[in-house]
C-alpha cells in the first residue's frame, strides 16, 4: 500500500490532466437501495440523510458516508428548481411522476425488493412536425434558493472534487419524448422532424447549463452533460455518419455553452459525457467536440477493451468508470472484484486519465462487502507508478 500525498481534490484534479497523481481517484453513483445497504454495512448513521431520489433511483451520498468510505469525488444534486410547469401526477397510482417534458414515469418493482422507474407514455408519440410549436415546453430553470450555499460550503469545508449535472440530454431526451421505434424512423426517414425536436430541446438545454453556471460554476471540477447513450451491448445504436450529419450539430450548441460557461468561471473544470455502451466509434469525434471525460466505460459491451481504448484515446479523454456492474459487482466474489479493480487499473490508469467507478449507478442487488472490496482493491494497486 502507498502513501497519500495528495487531497481529493488534488488528485481528481491531476488525473484529469492526464496527470499521474499519488493514488488513482475513486468515484461512485449508487442507487436508494444500496445506499441503504452500504451505510447498514459500515455501521453509519446520519439523522436526516433521507436524500432525495431521482429518476433513476440514484441518491446523493452524504459527505460523512464519502468521507468514511473513502470516495475523491462527491456529486451534488442539481442546484436548478423545478421547472414551473410540470404537470401534476394523475390518479394512476402506478405513476410515479411525470417530468417537465410531460414524459410519464412508473414505479416498477424487481423480484429483490427494489424498484426502478421506467418511461410509460412518450408525449410526442404520433406527433407531427407542426406539433412541436403548440408543445408545452419547459421554461429554463433559475436556481433555487440554497444551492449557492451548499456549493460554497462543500468547496471551502472539504476536499472532495464537486461532480454535478445541471442541463439534460438531447439526443437521449428525443427518444423518451417520442419512443425509441418512431425516434429511430425520424432519424432515418423523417429528419425535419428529428431536426427541429434536438434544435428546441438543445436550446432548453443550453439555457438551463448557462443559468447554474453563472451561480456555481466556479465550484463545480467535473460538470456532467447528461447521458447520451449511443451504443448498446453489440455496437453503436445509430452509424458514426448519421451522428455527424445529424446528431453532432444540437449536441455541440449545447456542450459548446456549458463548456464555455464552466471554463470562464472555473479554469480548471472538465466536461464528461455520459454514454453507455459500445461507443468506440463515436470517442474521437466526441474528443474533437470539446469532450473530456467519458462515463462510465462499459466494459461488457463490443469493443470496449479497455486496454484498447488507452491506446485508441487515451491521450485525449478520461476515462469515469469501467468496474463491471452487469456481472461482477452483483454476482462475483470479493476476489472477483479485486481482480477486476486490478486489470482497469493495469489498463486504464498509467499516466493518469482514470477515475475507477462502477459502471452506472450501484443497484441494489450489489453487496455492499464487493464495494468494499472495489475501494480496498484501489488502496492495493492504485497507487504510483503502476506496476501490475
Amino acid at each position: 500500500m502507498g502513501k497519500k500525498t495528495m487531497s481529493r481534490r488534488e488528485r481528481v484534479l491531476t488525473a484529469l490532466e492526464h496527470r499521474e497523481p499519488d493514488r488513482v481517484p475513486i468515484s461512485m453513483t449508487i442507487t436508494v437501495d444500496a445506499y441503504a445497504n452500504l451505510k447498514k454495512y459500515m455501521g453509519i448513521e446520519i439523522e436526516g440523510d433521507n436524500p432525495k431520489v431521482g429518476r433513476w433511483t440514484d441518491v446523493a451520498i452524504h459527505p460523512i458516508v464519502a468521507d468514511k468510505y473513502g470516495l475523491d469525488v462527491i456529486r451534488l444534486s442539481n442546484p436548478l428548481n423545478k421547472a414551473p410547469n410540470i404537470p401534476p401526477k394523475p390518479d394512476d397510482p402506478k405513476v410515479a411522476f411525470i417530468d417537465e417534458w410531460y414524459c410519464e414515469w412508473t414505479k416498477v418493482p424487481r423480484p429483490d425488493g427494489t424498484y426502478y422507474f421506467e418511461i410509460s407514455k412518450h408525449p410526442l408519440a404520433g406527433a407531427t412536425v407542426e406539433d412541436l410549436d403548440h408543445f408545452p415546453w419547459p421554461e429554463p430553470e433559475e436556481v433555487k434558493d440554497g444551492a449557492l450555499e451548499m456549493f460554497r460550503d462543500v468547496r471551502e469545508n472539504t476536499d472532495f472534487a464537486i461532480m454535478t449535472k445541471i442541463g439534460g440530454a438531447v439526443f437521449e431526451l428525443a427518444t423518451y419524448m417520442r419512443g425509441m421505434e418512431e425516434w429511430y424512423m425520424d432519424l432515418a426517414i423523417n429528419k425535419e422532424f428529428a431536426t427541429k425536436l434536438m434544435a428546441k430541446i438543445a436550446e432548453i438545454q443550453a439555457q438551463r447549463d448557462r443559468n447554474a453556471l453563472k451561480v456555481v460554476g466556479k465550484y463545480i471540477d467535473v460538470l456532467r452533460l447528461s447521458g447520451e447513450d449511443m451504443g448498446s451491448q453489440n455496437g453503436p445504436l445509430i452509424s458514426p455518419r448519421m451522428f455527424k450529419k445529424l446528431v453532432a450539430p444540437h449536441l455541440k450548441t449545447v456542450w459548446d455553452i456549458a463548456k464555455a460557461e464552466l471554463l470562464a468561471q472555473n479554469p480548471n473544470g472538465k466536461v464528461m459525457l455520459h454514454s453507455c455502451g459500445s461507443v468506440k466509434a463515436f470517442m474521437k469525434p466526441w474528443a474533437d467536440m470539446g469532450i473530456d471525460v467519458l462515463d462510465p466505460v462499459q466494459v461488457s459491451a463490443a469493443e470496449m477493451d479497455t486496454a484498447g481504448l488507452k491506446a485508441h484515446i487515451g491521450d485525449r479523454l478520461t476515462f469515469h468508470g469501467a468496474i463491471d456492474t452487469q456481472q461482477v459487482l452483483p454476482f462475483g466474489t470479493p476476489e472477483d472484484v479485486r481482480q477486476e479493480v486490478r486489470l482497469r487499473i493495469k489498463d486504464l490508469a498509467p499516466g493518469g486519465g482514470f477515475l475507477l467507478a462502477p459502471i452506472h449507478n450501484v443497484q441494489g442487488d450489489v453487496p455492499p462487502e464487493n464495494l468494499i472490496a472495489m475501494r480496498d482493491a484501489v488502496e492495493e494497486f492504485g497507487y504510483y507508478p503502476i506496476d501490475l
